[in-house]
C-alpha cells in the first residue's frame, strides 16, 4: 500500500507559504488565510511533482483553495497499487 500523501502536501504547503504544519490543516482557504498567491501554488505544484514522482498540469492545482482539494488531486494522478 502506498503512504498517505496528506503530511508531505502539508509539509511543502507549510515551507512555501511559511507557515507552520498544524496552520496549514486548520486553514479552510489556503489563499484567504495563509496568503497562497499563484506563484506559492506553482512551487508548490513542482515541488509535489518533485517528492512524489507524479506529472501535474498547473491547470489542475491553480483553483484549489484547500487542503482536501490539493489531497485529492494528488490520489487522483497517483498510480494505483499494481499499475
Amino acid at each position: 500500500m502506498q503512504p498517505d500523501p496528506t503530511d508531505l502536501i502539508v509539509e511543502v504547503l507549510a515551507i512555501e507559504l511559511h507557515k507552520t504544519n498544524e496552520e496549514v490543516r486548520a486553514a479552510r482557504s489556503l489563499r484567504g488565510d495563509l496568503g497562497m498567491d499563484s506563484i506559492a501554488a506553482a512551487n508548490v505544484l513542482f515541488s509535489l511533482e518533485e517528492e512524489l514522482g507524479l506529472e501535474l498540469d498547473l491547470e489542475d492545482v491553480e483553483g484549489l483553495d484547500s487542503l482536501s482539494e490539493i489531497v485529492a488531486v494528488v490520489d487522483r494522478f497517483r498510480p494505483s497499487v499494481g499499475a
